[in-house]
């Protein structure tokens, strides 16, 4: 017996595990790279309506807005819905081309067209609108910039030969323009100011404009000069001229010039969050100027197609990160620290690259990248979290068996966390960091391959290892001390088999066994002392011949039994009165209440006694009840009900009740009360790394832990979660009546937008109604679960099934409140929470009181019309009686007689 493990009998073993535990002190590694990205593309296959982009918008719904050239298109995420343009839409003038795109305050999408009309979507009633219309000349009127919307909710358009129109469409006060003498100017580019003003630049210098008066201050600035773009940041204003200067403004008439005229056109400009003044001028790509010190930078990549026809060159800053889309092409994101433009996924340098010659882009603080490059359609682009880390206990091994973690266990008492590798090391993490490592028993063997660790009611560790059988982990004070159980010939009381996967104690104490190819072993704890097992070749009488002989896992349930999960199904086994009891698992007949394949993986049980087991192909099932004869009855999920994948590796549970399970590549949690899953894939760190047989748990800190087949994957829990429900950006996408959607500018039953809306009524004539929806976190979108309820018809919230539609019928007249959430399945209660009053009506007013009026009224009728009835039967009635008559008896005749007159005659 040894006291500590790094005493060893020989020096290369000293040696070996000097270096184990050196190796294991590094740092463990996850292997993700900055900016790691997952790449969909989507198409007018998907439902776009033209794959020529020209702009990409996000509203403060959340719907992405896509300006193409033959409409615009509407996302959720889920679906596109497309607005016709050009003749077919109905509208005078309307080009099917789109220019450019942008949102007012009020939601409402002010489109500038390719012949330089504008347009507007009116959100409130979704239809399209000239918003000059029945001006004097109209129909002539073109743009001579880019539409600017301020944040008071003014629509700026600067119409050529005509001067500026200040629009404001409100929902409640209608569309109102004024239009804003100018002069005569030639308006080059306008921008919002922070004193209540707008600032103008021209041909003829820069000049203010006045919110509250709708008129020009007679203030002018740089009359000399042609500005061709103007940036607000605090209370400095920043033109740039048409030969490349550029000046900064401090009022009330502070004007400094900080960058000399090149020669070179200067037509966008964004200050950054760091100070700097990012443009784009006449030259391929963008630069930056330092105000601060007034240095100047400029970028520039390699276009193998570059963008010649127009001036790009936009900047966005997102999550303290600014995105360049740069004039005639090339994209990518500033490294502050490395002072250079990073390529993102369009390096023309590799193969795998998306088109660095980008047309359009949106950077979302959420994580997603959308882009439309000259390969044509959307790309969309979601930043990797990292929510699940792929961790190394060895980050520089040199063979994948050293990484290759399936035996697992985390000891809450000892705050211990033990990992077992396919290397013969045994890895012991400890709460307050430290580490160490196990590689031989106590003898000074190799522990081999190690398959599965548990703890008995002792406080005794049992691993099991495929080649040298299980070892009794036992601590000394000083350190552990390790007994070795295996097979030897000759001796019929050890082990059937060395190959052990997974050791379980019963309630007895008794320690059972799962041995493949040599099934289940049981040491009972009287036979301990003599290291005596009872196995099918020595004291397990009715254990099969030739089959249940490879046990892969094995778990006691809550009645003391153990259940073996073979390649021939499930065993129960149980000792008593020193007898070894063996059958087959007795399921109920009930169908569908067995496992769908008898290639059994794994079999756990949660905090509640409820039995869980992993099937190879046949998905993952567990207890519920018993039926009446006291057989199990179980409930099945498959791809059928929603299982991402029916070949199960593991199966683990945290301390809300969720149950974790993985497949080779995916991640799953289950609410088994909600019967709602959530998978994590790719998007949440997972690679293509397969995960392996038996290895899950929770950790002390919540985290879940799946043995790989190199290293294991670490959920943290507390990523998965969403801090607060708005997050979501969940939104009533649409209205079905009589099952067509609705909207007013496709019919007229509705003559408002209802998703925007917080009432409606539906008409008598309706045969049903129905709500869609979707949290517009595109982030998030996969793993977001909905739940819905019609407020005084439904009892309970109802699980959305994957269309995310609620479709009510012959819903009684009334009044009530549509409700839906969107929530994590990791965070239920924080959701984000939506609703709308519904008026229901019928052709008549089956409301519950007239119900029962009209009930009572029906019961009083039919009363009245038996009594009347019956009275009439016995006065009217007519038979015939014979009797004789008048007219002799040789001729058969017959008399009709009152009845009431014959009664009284008789008597």
């Amino acid at each position: 017996m040894i006291t500590d493990y790094y005493l060893m009998n020989k020096s290369f073993r000293h040696i070996q595990q000097l270096l184990m535990l050196w190796l294991l002190l590094l740092p463990l590694t996850a292997g993700a790279q900055p900016l790691r990205a997952i790449h969909t593309h989507l198409s007018t296959k998907d439902g776009l309506c033209s794959n020529a982009i020209s702009a990409i918008r996000q509203d403060d719904y959340g719907y992405l807005w896509i300006a193409t050239w033959n409409g615009l298109s509407r996302y959720d995420g889920y679906e596109f819905y497309n607005y016709r343009m050009g003749s077919g839409s109905g509208v005078k003038h309307l080009h099917n081309r789109l220019l450019d795109i942008r949102i007012d305050q009020f939601q409402n999408i002010w489109m500038h067209m390719y012949d330089n009309r504008v347009f507007v979507l009116n959100r409130h009633t979704d239809k399209i609108i000239n918003p000059f219309e029945g001006k004097v000349g109209y129909e002539e009127f073109l743009l001579g910039s880019r539409i600017l919307t301020t944040s008071k909710g003014e629509v700026l358009l600067n119409i050529r030969d005509v001067g500026l129109y200040v629009a404001h469409l409100d929902p409640n006060d209608g569309l109102k323009s004024t239009l804003v003498d100018t002069h005569g100017m030639k308006i080059g580019c306008m921008a919002e100011g922070v004193d209540d003003d707008v600032w103008l630049g021209t041909t003829q210098g820069i000049y203010r404009g006045i919110r509250k008066t709708m008129a020009l201050d007679t203030l002018s600035i740089l009359t000399h000069e042609e500005v061709t773009a103007l940036c607000v940041n605090a209370y400095s204003l920043y033109a740039a001229t048409k030969q490349g200067a550029i000046y900064r403004i401090t009022f009330p008439t502070k004007i400094q010039q900080i960058r000399k005229p090149t020669g070179k056109t200067v037509f966008n400009m964004f200050f950054d969050s760091h100070g700097l003044l990012w443009f784009c001028d006449d030259q391929m790509g963008a630069s930056y100027l330092n105000i601060e010190t007034g240095k100047e930078k400029h970028f520039q990549q390699f276009v193998p197609v570059p963008e010649r026809d127009g001036r790009g060159g936009e900047f966005n800053e997102v999550n303290d990160r600014v995105w360049i889309l740069m004039n005639n092409g090339g994209y990518g994101y500033y490294n502050r620290e490395a002072d250079c433009v990073e390529h993102f996924y369009n390096d023309p340098m590799e193969s795998w690259s998306i088109s660095n010659t980008v047309y359009a882009s949106l950077e979302m603080p959420e994580g997603v990248v959308w882009e439309s490059t000259s390969s044509r359609g959307l790309d969309k682009l979601e930043l990797q979290k990292n929510n699940i880390v792929r961790r190394k206990p060895i980050p520089n091994a040199t063979s994948t068996e050293e990484n290759e973690i399936r035996a697992m266990y985390y000891d809450k008492e000892r705050k211990l966390l033990l990992l077992g590798n396919k290397r013969s090391s045994l890895f012991l993490y400890h709460d307050n960091g430290q580490k160490s490592v196990i590689t031989h028993d106590s003898k000074g063997d190799p522990l081999g391959r190690l398959y599965g660790i548990s703890k008995d009611s002792q406080g005794n560790y049992w691993i099991c290892s495929k080649d040298n059988g299980v070892y009794k982990m036992m601590p000394n004070g000083s350190g552990w001390t390790l007994k070795n159980y295996r097979h030897e010939d000759g001796n019929p009381m050890s082990m059937s088999s060395s190959a052990a996967y997974e050791a379980v104690e019963d309630k007895d104490g008794n320690i059972w066994i799962a041995t493949y190819g040599g099934g289940v072993n049981l040491l009972t704890k009287e036979n301990m002392a003599k290291d005596a097992f009872l196995h099918p070749l020595r004291g397990m009488a009715d254990y099969p011949e030739r089959a249940y002989q490879k046990v892969r896992t094995i778990e006691a349930d809550p009645d003391g039994k153990v259940w073996a999960g073979t390649t021939d199904g499930i065993l129960e086994l149980s000792y008593e009165n020193k007898k070894v009891v063996v059958k087959e698992l007795e399921m109920s007949t009930e169908t569908g209440s067995a496992p769908l394949s008898i290639d059994i993986i794994c079999i756990r049980r949660d905090n509640k006694g409820s039995m869980w087991v992993g099937t190879n192909g046949g998905g993952i099932a567990h207890t519920h009840n018993k039926d009446k004869n006291g057989r199990w009855e179980m409930h099945i999920f498959d791809a059928g009900n929603g299982l991402p994948s029916e070949e199960i590796r593991s199966i683990t549970f945290d301390e809300k009740g969720n149950t974790w399970f993985a497949a080779e590549h995916i991640i799953c949690s289950f609410n088994a009360e909600k019967h709602i899953f959530t998978s994590f894939a790719e998007l949440d760190g997972l690679d293509d790394t397969r995960i392996s047989e038996g290895g899950a748990i929770m950790t002390g800190n919540g985290n879940i832990l799946f043995g790989t087949l190199d290293g294991y994957y670490e959920v943290d829990r507390q990523k998965l979660m969403a801090s607060d429900g708005a997050l979501l950006k969940l939104q009533i996408t649409g209205f079905l009546l009589s099952d067509e959607w609705q909207s007013p500018r496709l019919g007229s039953k509705i003559d408002y937008y209802v998703p925007g809306s917080t009432h409606v009524r539906v008409p008598s004539e309706a045969s049903n109604f129905g709500f869609r929806f979707a949290a517009m976190n595109y982030q998030l979108q996969h793993r977001v679960h909905y739940q819905y309820m019609l407020e005084g018809y439904d009892k309970d919230w109802r699980n959305a099934e994957k269309d995310r539609t609620a479709t009510y019928f012959d819903v009684p007249s009334g009044t009530y409140v549509f409700k839906v959430k969107a929530f994590l399945l990791e965070s239920p209660d924080k959701y984000d929470i939506r609703s709308i009053e519904v008026d229901v009506r019928s052709a008549l007013p089956l409301g519950p009181l007239f119900k029962w009026v009209l009930g009572i009224m029906l019961l009083l009728l039919t009363a009245f019309f038996v009594y009347k009835f019956n009275k009439e039967f016995k006065r009217k009635i007519e038979f015939p009686v014979e009797k004789k008559s008048d007219k002799g008896d040789d001729e058969d005749s017959y008399e009709i007689i009152d009845v009431d007159k014959l009664g009284e005659e008789e008597q």
